[in-house]
């Protein structure tokens, strides 16, 4: 699976850059009208990993190559080029900020988990399942199931 935020933090390191994977997770619906960029309802599939970059005198700027590559190939009819006007948009969007329909969780690598048997996970994204026998495998649908669920709310007017 291609992972293009790895990539952008690999490149930004590379260049002198600090930069960082933040993992989190999509909680509502895209109010821009990318429907591969937003989720509500059930999310137990939603994960999703940014990038941020630091910036002197900006600080953590965010940044979503993945994203990009999501408008590319899934926003209808698929397939878009660079110079499309949605993905232009897009990328006007995505670097430099992100919609405010996703909730990060961390950005932490090779994690303990407290409590567990000598369990380090390379990133926390995914629910985690450990048994008498040992971790379950979160990316195995078989393995175990959960159910993550959102719903927007508002302040009473």
């Amino acid at each position: 699976m291609r992972r293009p935020q790895f990539l952008y933090v690999g490149l930004a390191r590379a260049a002198g850059l600090p930069a960082r994977d933040v993992y989190g997770i999509r909680v509502a619906d895209s109010r821009f009208g990318y429907k591969s960029l937003g989720k509500s309802g059930d999310i137990s599939k939603a994960q999703h990993c940014r990038a941020e970059v630091w910036l002197s005198g900006h600080g953590w700027v965010p940044v979503d190559p993945a994203d990009m590559r999501k408008v590319m190939l899934e926003e209808p009819p698929g397939g878009r080029s660079l110079n499309d006007d949605m993905v232009v948009d897009a990328r006007k969007r995505l670097f430099g900020s992100w919609e405010m329909n996703w909730l990060a969780y961390n950005t932490a690598h090779d994690l303990p988990l407290p409590g567990s048997r000598d369990v380090t996970l390379p990133f926390l994204m995914y629910p985690q399942a450990e048994t008498a026998d040992g971790m379950l495998d979160s990316l195995d649908a078989s393995s175990f199931s959960y159910r993550i669920t959102s719903k927007e709310i508002t302040a009473p007017s």
